[in-house]
């Protein structure tokens, strides 16, 4: 039983590696039956059956003959190496190997039957063996197993005389060739054999490579899980899957895209073995659709600000004409009061002498009852106070009018020069019902930035939406924390000799690192329903980078905070060629 545990299946076998072409060289003390004179090595090398021979404990090659060679190594293109008896039987015959072979070779010294092969491609040899157990020369503990195998019909063409060419080397030749990724995988999803343009794609090895290994070796769980999950499910009933789109997630965080047809495998009594498939790379497609999305997306985006816009200053307009004359009005009562102030100190002036010289004493009583009544001393306090807040709220409203007009006006899709603080602060003024209730909004802004070259209205539209992510992100922290707290949204410009820097930074929940790669995707979005486009930072993206050939990233920490990072070049750019 100890043999068995020793040769358990790691958990990816190496393929075998190539054989040289000269004979292999023995390692450790020949087997005696096998020591005569080298007249059985010559034999061995003469013969038509594969011969190899293992070691005990650990089951390592130290011979192998010249037809074990050309059948596991065709292309004799390295050296077997320290290989073991696991890594040159079949991966569906490892259990067999495990659980009969080893059992019946340590007990009677003998086994004969079917099993496979692996050979340096990775495809399963169907061969008829015969194991025996020997005692090595020098040292009777020293054992030894011969593996001696003939081919059965429907493996590797053993007649060099035959003409044309044999299903394996059709097969070869297709896997070497084919563009698509191709694949064979066992029952656990393990791969048995794929073509070389998917080990290029994978890791850039060769084939063999991958033998042993699934999509969890190459693949994040993202993939590899579903992936996995639906080959199962093809094993289980039998059905194929035709078509099937995949993204594939790698380490690195890139994306690719699959158009991936997956069959059920089967043996020649049609028992479902594994699966197999072909994969097509779909991502310029798949890109190509998706830049299609979000410019229709962001078209329809454009389309519904021009008709906000048009509403918004139509809106403006008609809130600029009541405020204007109830900010006329009010003025005419502050001078009006100021009036009236200078008659009410006069009769208190007239109030009191008359009292005092008892000149029209129950008048003056009187006079001075009503005053106490009115709180005359209180309203002459307060109703100045009032009318100074009154104007304060219209001069509010003045400038919110005016953002909202600014920022609603139809501007040339042209770049001109832009006073970019100026843009900030209307922004900051007509998002400020996002965040009020959330956060408090601090500029930093470079009095001396001079005029930068942008499209002003797409401008407005990355602050707008860089102000409203913010918020939501502080909200978010608020609610994991139960915290009512305000937060902070920090908005600062700079410069230097080449562009325009601005950061907004929030207060918020950060970015957790395993969706850091992808803020910037279209339609990726982690809002809850109905609160999230997943357009608004694929915009901010587009607009800053591709309009404008500026720059876009972010630094963040998860339960800090996120800070934005945009630049601006300060020279209007040179238009960008496609490459012909």
């Amino acid at each position: 039983m100890s043999d068995m545990q020793t040769l358990s299946p790691p958990a990816a076998s190496a393929p075998p590696a190539a054989a040289a072409a000269a004979p292999a060289v023995w390692s450790g003390a020949i087997p005696a039956a096998f020591a005569q004179g080298g007249s059985f090595i010559k034999a061995f090398e003469e013969s038509p059956a594969l011969t190899a021979l293992f070691k005990k404990p650990g089951f390592e090659l130290i011979y192998i003959n010249a037809v074990g060679r050309r059948w596991l190594d065709p292309e004799s293109v390295g050296t077997f190496g320290s290989l073991t008896m696991q890594e040159i039987f079949g991966v569906n015959s490892l259990s067999l190997l495990k659980n009969q072979i080893l059992l019946k070779t340590s007990v009677f010294g003998k086994w004969s039957g079917a099993c496979t092969l692996r050979d340096a491609w990775g495809s399963e040899l169907a061969v008829q063996a015969t194991i025996t157990e020997h005692a090595g020369e020098k040292q009777a503990a020293a054992r030894f197993l011969c593996l001696q195998a003939t081919q059965k019909a429907g493996g590797h063409d053993t007649d060099e005389a035959e003409s044309g060419l044999s299903d394996h080397e059709l097969l070869h030749a297709l896997l070497e060739s084919l563009p698509d990724s191709i694949f064979f995988k066992d029952l656990h999803s393990r791969f048995i054999r794929v073509n070389k343009a998917m080990a290029q794609k994978i890791g850039g090895v060769e084939p063999a490579a991958l033998i042993g290994h699934t999509d969890f070796d190459y693949f994040t769980a993202e993939h590899a899980q579903p992936t996995y999950e639906s080959e199962q499910e093809i094993i289980r009933t039998g059905q194929p899957v035709i078509e099937l789109e995949e993204k594939e997630t790698w380490p690195d965080g890139h994306v690719t895209w699959v158009a991936t047809t997956k069959l059920p495998l089967r043996d020649r009594t049609g028992c479902v073995i594994g699966t197999y498939g072909i994969s097509r790379d779909i991502t310029a497609r798949k890109e190509a659709e998706e830049q299609k999305q979000s410019l229709q997306l962001q078209l329809q985006l454009a389309q519904k600000l021009e008709s906000i816009g048009r509403l918004a200053a139509g809106i403006a307009h008609e809130i600029n004409t009541p405020s204007q004359f109830i900010t006329d009005n009010t003025h005419f009562l502050v001078n009006a009061f100021k009036q009236l102030r200078e008659v009410l100190e006069a009769h208190q002036a007239l109030r009191a002498r008359a009292g005092a010289e008892g000149v029209c004493a129950e008048e003056a009583a009187r006079a001075l009852a009503v005053e106490k009544a009115a709180e005359v001393d209180y309203l002459a306090a307060e109703i100045p106070r009032t009318l100074e807040q009154t104007l304060e709220g219209l001069g509010r409203v003045a400038r919110i009018v005016r953002s909202l007009k600014e920022f609603s006006h139809p501007n040339n899709t042209q770049s001109t020069a832009a006073d970019l603080n100026r843009a900030i602060e209307n922004a900051v003024t007509v998002t400020r019902h996002e965040w009020k209730y959330v956060a408090e909004v601090i500029l930093e802004l470079d009095p001396e930035l001079p005029p930068v070259p942008c499209v002003v209205d797409e401008f407005n539209q990355v602050m707008l939406n860089l102000l409203v992510n913010a918020a939501h992100a502080i909200g978010s922290a608020q609610k994991a924390a139960g915290s009512s707290e305000l937060g902070r949204i920090t908005i600062r410009t700079r410069f230097d000799d080449q562009r325009a820097l601005i950061d907004v930074q929030d207060t918020g929940i950060g970015i957790p690192p395993g969706i850091r790669h992808r803020v910037f995707e279209p339609f990726f979005t982690t809002k809850e329903m109905g609160k999230g486009t997943g357009q608004g930072l694929t915009l901010v993206h587009a607009v800053i980078v591709q309009h404008h050939q500026g720059e876009v990233d972010f630094t963040t920490e998860v339960g800090r905070g996120t800070t934005f990072h945009l630049k601006l070049p300060r020279h209007k750019p040179q238009p960008r060629t496609s490459p012909t």
